[in-house]
């Protein structure tokens, strides 16, 4: 071992380098060989995995937006005017004098006329929706539209077990119905109460049937790969959408002999055996039905390229160590004096001299070495001066990511709003929303600028809270009381959106019944106070804590908005500003924003 010990000391540095490089890159070759199958396979299984994910992510987006389509028109039909009067002049002909007569409101021609003029701007080719069914308060189904209500009167009766208390639209399982013109098809059915706008009487039911083929065409463009198929499942694991309609009805489970771990309980990712078959298999969870959306891609088509990937990675690595190989070979011979010369460099920066820089000069590799360890330390010190300017910037940042989010989802479903009234030939209203999207664009752009007045910040709030009573009459109201004499300071623009967007979405919009949102606004001493208070559904105070620290947790319940706007106050008038949230699970929530005194 001496021997040996003596013999290894005697060689160069030069030598030692070059024959330990030989070493390790015979050793990596050979490894590499062994593990280049199992790694490249897992990779390409993984980037699978996050493909599907991408897909079911956007496939879940586009059902989110159907779904709001179909309840939106759900809502304009059963608070449609002339609906209602049709409805309800039904109801007061079929008083309790008369209880087993039929429909005489709606036997005359003209009665159906209005009613089949109202139905027609909201089914096929306008909408996704194939027809429309009507239901009395007095159990008689009307006679309008392409719907069979013989066969609507056997499937659902008198409508009570699709009633909902809370007056929200009830969305059906897959069910088979029948049509008068095309017969039998696989549909959804969306139920809504009507309720009169005066009285606040059940009046009636509107269902509006959705086919199957809709939802599939949401994914069959879809770029799955190939032998891939994506299913749709209920509850209970029943698949209820699928490009193979012979799959319907049956239970994923049985049909597949795959278990679905953790089923509605959370998204997965797996591979297990089907059959001869092993299949890749994701899952995405749509929460506002229930549903699972699952995609499966067997795994024979994923790793099909595998050998020419694993050909292509030993190539290239072989290159690549062959090349460090000779470079190793090379360096090694000049290493050894300006090496220690760098090292003592850095000994001295690592005692705190960070201004020292190497002396050493040369146009070899050393050199460059010196010359690059300077330019990094150099680096390092300009870093850390604009690290705190990045941090400044980041608040910013954040609301400008928040705006682009904002507007055009705001946009979008405003629009849909305006063009729903117009067809419902509510062409007053369509044009009041209009005027209010208008100022609360007018008053966003703001020429540019990121701080405008308290007054105008809340006639932006009002434009959008109009808007938004609009489409949710049912599920909200709004106070707004500002003492004038803080009209005139400033604030940031769009502090208040995003706070009360989550107090409707996430607090009124998840009760069973209606509620109100309240703007305060008042001075404090020397600051601003402005609270924003609603009597939703609230929060623990677990959930109040992870939106002030920002956990992942509360991504889904507006938590970005919230640290955005808290982020951007702190960043622009210091930490003693910003939001405070208050709030008791089940009762309230209520944020105060803390804004100093300044003039706009």
């Amino acid at each position: 071992m001496k021997g040996f010990t003596k013999y290894v000391g005697g060689i160069s540095i030069h030598n030692k380098i070059f024959i330990s490089n030989l070493l390790i890159i015979v050793f990596f070759i050979s490894t590499q060989a062994i593990f280049t199958n199992t790694i490249s396979q897992k990779a390409i299984i993984e980037k699978a995995v996050n493909d599907s994910s991408r897909e079911l992510v956007l496939i879940r987006n586009n059902l989110q937006t159907l779904l709001t389509s179909i309840e939106d028109y759900s809502k304009i039909l059963a608070s449609d005017y002339r609906l209602q009067n049709v409805l309800y002049n039904d109801l007061l002909l079929n008083n309790e004098s008369y209880p087993h007569q039929p429909a005489a409101g709606l036997s005359n021609l003209s009665m159906n006329k209005i009613l089949s003029e109202t139905i027609s701007n909201i089914v096929e080719p306008n909408t996704k929706i194939k027809a429309v069914s009507i239901l009395t308060s007095n159990r008689q189904w009307v006679d309008v539209g392409f719907a069979d209500n013989d066969y609507a009167s056997r499937l659902f009766g008198e409508g009570d077990e699709t009633a909902d208390h809370s007056y929200l639209p009830v969305w059906t399982g897959l069910i088979r119905f029948k049509f008068r013109y095309e017969g039998e098809d696989n549909v959804f059915a969306v139920s809504k109460t009507v309720v009169h706008k005066d009285t606040g009487k059940t009046i009636g039911r509107v269902f509006l049937y959705v086919k199957e083929d809709v939802i599939t065409s949401i994914y069959e463009e879809g770029k799955n790969h190939k032998g891939g198929q994506f299913y749709i499942l209920d509850a209970d694991g029943n698949i209820i959408s699928a490009k193979n309609k012979d799959m319907l009805y049956r239970n994923f489970d049985e049909a597949f002999a795959v278990t679905i771990p953790d089923f509605g309980q959370k998204d997965v990712s797996f591979t297990q055996a089907s059959g001869s078959k092993r299949m890749l298999v994701s899952t995405q969870r749509f929460k506002p039905l229930g549903w699972t959306i699952v995609s499966t891609i067997p795994i024979d088509e994923i790793t099909s390229e595998r050998k020419k990937i694993n050909q292509l990675i030993i190539g290239i690595g072989a290159v690549c160590l062959l090349v460090a190989l000779i470079v190793s070979f090379m360096l090694s011979r000049s290493i050894t004096r300006p090496i220690l010369r760098l090292a003592k460099t850095m000994r001295e920066i690592r005692t705190g001299k960070m201004q020292v820089r190497s002396a050493y000069q040369s146009r070899d590799e050393i050199g460059y070495l010196s010359d690059g360890f300077n330019n990094l330390m150099d680096r390092i010190e300009a870093l850390m001066a604009e690290n705190v300017e990045k941090q400044k910037t980041k608040a910013e940042i954040e609301f400008k990511l928040l705006q682009s989010q904002i507007k055009p989802h705001f946009f979008y479903n405003t629009v849909e709003t305006i063009i729903s009234l117009i067809k419902l030939g509510m062409g007053k209203e369509g044009i009041t929303a209009a005027q209010y999207m208008a100022d609360f664009y007018k008053i966003s752009l703001s020429n540019g600028n990121d701080i405008i007045s308290i007054k105008d910040e809340m006639r932006l709030t009002a434009s959008y809270l109009e808007i938004q009573q609009l489409r949710y009459v049912e599920y909200m109201a709004y106070t707004m009381e500002i003492d004038e004499e803080i009209m005139a300071y400033s604030i940031p623009k769009l502090t208040l959106q995003p706070l009360v967007e989550n107090a409707i979405y996430h607090g009124l919009k998840m009760k069973s019944e209606k509620g109100f949102v309240r703007i305060g606004g008042r001075r404090v001493g020397e600051d601003v106070h402005i609270e924003i208070y609603d009597d939703g559904v609230g929060m623990r105070d677990s959930q109040v804590q992870e939106m002030m620290t920002g956990t992942a947790a509360t991504k889904e319940k507006g938590g970005f908005g919230f640290r955005s706007v808290s982020n951007r106050i702190r960043m622009l008038y210091g930490d003693r500003y910003g939001l405070k949230v208050e709030s008791e699970y089940g009762a309230y929530t209520r944020i105060t924003i803390v804004l100093p005194l300044r003039q706009h």
